[in-house]
């Protein structure tokens, strides 16, 4: 066994001539004295070599996201990364929104919502305020309640219809009442005539929640304000805001009109409603009839 390997071992060692000759005179232009094991480990060198620059370029420099295929830099990973968690992001508002929107286009057509509208504002859970009163307190909550029954307040408080108290409402328009509010036939608001091109005013200050045109409604906007108190005002010929902007109490946010399929001249319907149900106006504003 030990024969075969030496003789092996001494042919990779056997020495041979590799020479160039000129073929017309044969005479020898170069020649290099080489060993099998030479050229091996020559040809093991140049493998190594080669290797080694093709592995620089493909894992060391910029060209290794056009040489490998399916390779992305660090870069465009952490792009791809922050555009995936602004999408789930941006999902995630645009549900709500959703949800929000549905739940306010109930409120215009006269429904009303199954959670009451509760992501506006958060709920005030009410407390307990069973106790006795006198006689004299009774009346005195009486005459206090009638002679403060036309203003809205926003306070931690309520009258006794439900109300938050803070403040007059300023008239959304000045003009007379032509429809009163009925919730039996799903009247949920008053109707004013006024003259035209007359503007429409906030009752309290808030911010606008819609502005948009509706086939029952007309142009409408719609104010969101404290304590889940929202005012729609419907059938406008133009609307002064547009969604998300903020509104002072008596600013003009649109202009009566005749628009919308429930219009039947020009007038605004007004309705306000509080924690997702509607409530007569009348009872916070006086108007002449």
């Amino acid at each position: 066994m030990a024969k075969p390997k030496k003789k092996f071992i001494k042919k990779l060692k056997s020495k041979f001539r590799l020479s160039l000759l000129r073929e017309a005179s044969y005479e020898e232009q170069f020649s290099l004295l080489l060993t099998p094991l030479n050229v091996i480990l020559l040809l093991l060198a140049v493998f190594i070599i080669i290797g080694g620059i093709t592995y620089s370029v493909t894992a060391l420099t910029p060209l290794r996201q056009y040489v490998v295929p399916g390779y992305a830099d660090d870069q465009l990973k952490e792009d791809a990364r922050l555009a995936r968690a602004k999408a789930d992001s941006l999902d995630a508002i645009l549900k709500t929104q959703e949800n929000y929107l549905r739940n306010l286009q109930l409120i215009l057509s006269g429904e009303v919502p199954v959670d009451s509208l509760s992501s506006l504002g958060e709920n005030v859970p009410s407390a307990d305020l069973s106790y006795d009163i006198s006689e004299e307190d009774s009346l005195l909550r009486a005459q206090v309640a009638e002679e403060d029954r036309f203003a809205l307040r926003v306070g931690t408080e309520e009258n006794t219809t439900g109300l938050p108290v803070s403040g007059f409402l300023f008239k959304p328009v000045d003009g007379s009442i032509s429809s009163l509010f009925d919730a039996d036939i799903e009247h949920f608001g008053i109707d004013l005539v006024a003259p035209e091109n007359s503007v429409v005013k906030a009752v309290l200050p808030g911010s606008v929640i819609l502005a948009s045109f509706t086939s029952d409604g007309g142009n409408v906007i719609a104010l969101q304000h404290e304590n889940n108190l929202i005012s729609v005002y419907k059938h406008n010929s133009a609307l002064y805001k547009e969604v998300g902007e903020t509104v002072k109490a008596g600013e003009s946010i649109a202009v009566i009109g005749n628009t919308g399929d429930h219009s039947d001249g020009p007038h605004l319907h007004f309705e306000l409603w509080v924690r997702g149900s509607p409530v007569d106006p009348l009872q916070y504003l006086v108007f002449e009839e």
